[in-house]
C-alpha cells in the first residue's frame, strides 16, 4: 500500500474525530461501516447477476456516501464508478468497477486495522 496515499482523506480524519470528540466515537462509525459493508456487497453483486441497473446504483450511492462521509476517498471512487455504470446503464465494465471496489474495501480495512481504528 501506498503510504503517501492513504485510502483515507487525513483532513476528513481529523474532523471527524474533532466533530466525535476523539477516537473511539470515529471508530465506532468505521465500525458501523464494515457491517453494513455485507449487505451492500450482497445487493450489488446480485444486481450484477440479475443485471438490474436500478439495484446498483441504489448500493453503490449509498456506499459512495457513506464512504465519502468517512474520508475513504478510494472506496468513494470504485463506489462512483459503479453508480456511473449503473445510471447510464452500460453495465460492460461494472464487474471489473466491482473487483475493484472489493480491492479498495481490502485496502482500507488493512489500513484502518493497522490504524487502530477498525
Amino acid at each position: 500500500m501506498d503510504s503517501a496515499n492513504p485510502p483515507v482523506d487525513a483532513e476528513k480524519l481529523e474532523e471527524l474525530i474533532d466533530l466525535f470528540g476523539d477516537r473511539e466515537e470515529v471508530k465506532d462509525l468505521f465500525h458501523e461501516f464494515f457491517n453494513e459493508l455485507p449487505s451492500r456487497l450482497s445487493t450489488l453483486r446480485s444486481g450484477l447477476e440479475t443485471n438490474t441497473p436500478s439495484q446498483i446504483d441504489q448500493a453503490a450511492h449509498a456506499l459512495k456516501g457513506s464512504s465519502a462521509s468517512l474520508g475513504a476517498t478510494q472506496v468513494q471512487a470504485a463506489a462512483l464508478a459503479l453508480e456511473s455504470d449503473a445510471r447510464s446503464e452500460q453495465l460492460g465494465d461494472a464487474p471489473d468497477h466491482f473487483a475493484l471496489l472489493e480491492q479498495e474495501l481490502e485496502i482500507l480495512q488493512k489500513w484502518l486495522t493497522d490504524s487502530g481504528l477498525l
